[in-house]
C-alpha cells in the first residue's frame, strides 16, 4: 500500500513538472530572441552612427535651379601629406577648373569637394561692375577641413571663342572671390594657352563662389568717325534717291 502510494504521488509529482518546464521553456526562448533583437537593433544603431562619421558633409548648395552642372571630387592618399594635387579633368573633362593644389596646415590622407558650375549670378549677392560676367562657379570643400586649409592654388581655363563672342579682351579678364559681404579681386596669371583655350592660376582661399568678369574691346578712335560717316552717307543717299524721283513725278505727271 505503502508503495503503491508512493508511486502514485511521483507520477503526480512528474507530472507537474513537465507542464512547469514548458511554461519555463517559452520564457527562455522569448528571453533568448529579445537578447537577439537588442544585439541587432545596437548592430544596427552602431552602423548608422558609423555612416554618419564616415559620411562626406559639404557647406549648404545653392538651389538646383541655379546649377548648371556639379562635379563631385574625392581623393584618398595612402600616406597622409600636407600638399595634395588634385587633376579635376580626370573627373570632369568638360570642367572649367583644370586642376588644383590644397596646401594643409597638418598632413591629410583624404580630401573631397564639389564644384558647382552656376547658370547666373546668385540672388544673395551682388555682381561685379567692371564689364560681361562670363562664369560663375563655386567650389564647396568637405567641412572638416576647411579650418585645416592653409593655401589653394587653381588653374582654371577660358574659352577663347566665348572671350570673342563676347568681345572681352584676354588682358581684361578679372577673377572676383565672394568674401561673405562682397566680391574682392584675386590675382591671375596666364600660365598656357592651345588653340581653344587660355589657362589661368590664382592663389585663393576657402571662400566658395567666384566669378570670372572681363571688359568689353574698346573701339579704336575712328570708329565713332565711320558710324558717323556711313549714317551721314546712308542720309545723302536717301535724299538724292527721294529728289529724283520727284523730278520723275513733275516731268511725267501722272495723267487720269
Amino acid at each position: 500500500m505503502h508503495t503503491t502510494s508512493s508511486l502514485s504521488v511521483r507520477r503526480l509529482f512528474r507530472g507537474k513538472p513537465k507542464a512547469d518546464t514548458g511554461i519555463d521553456e517559452n520564457k527562455r526562448l522569448r528571453v533568448r530572441f529579445s537578447g537577439v533583437n537588442a544585439v541587432l537593433t545596437m548592430f544596427l544603431i552602431s552602423l548608422f552612427f558609423c555612416g554618419i562619421v564616415n559620411a562626406d558633409y559639404f557647406s549648404p548648395a545653392l538651389p538646383e535651379s541655379n546649377i548648371a552642372s556639379q562635379t563631385f571630387v574625392s581623393t584618398a592618399l595612402t600616406t597622409p601629406s600636407t600638399t595634395i594635387y588634385i587633376n579635376v579633368t580626370e573627373y570632369d573633362a568638360q570642367q572649367m577648373v583644370e586642376n588644383m593644389t590644397i596646401g594643409f596646415r597638418e598632413p591629410v590622407s583624404y580630401v573631397s569637394l564639389v564644384i558647382d558650375l552656376l547658370r547666373e549670378k546668385p540672388l544673395i549677392v551682388n555682381a561685379p561692375t567692371t564689364g560681361p560676367i562670363i562664369q560663375y562657379y563655386n567650389i564647396r570643400y568637405l567641412t572638416e577641413l576647411v579650418d585645416k586649409i592653409a593655401n589653394i592654388t587653381i588653374v582654371f581655363a577660358v574659352e577663347k571663342a566665348t572671350l570673342q563672342n563676347m568681345s572681352v579682351e584676354e588682358d581684361s579678364l578679372l577673377l572676383y572671390q565672394y568674401n561673405g559681404s562682397k566680391f574682392e579681386v584675386c590675382p591671375i596669371k596666364k600660365v598656357a594657352e592651345n588653340m581653344t583655350y587660355l589657362f589661368f592660376e590664382t592663389e585663393t582661399t576657402t571662400y566658395p563662389l567666384f566669378v570670372i568678369a572681363g571688359a568689353t574691346v574698346p573701339m579704336p578712335w575712328w570708329y565713332s568717325l565711320l558710324q558717323i560717316a556711313a549714317i551721314a552717307l546712308l542720309a545723302a543717299v536717301g535724299i538724292y534717291v527721294y529728289r529724283k524721283y520727284r523730278r520723275n513725278r513733275l516731268r511725267n505727271p501722272v495723267r487720269t
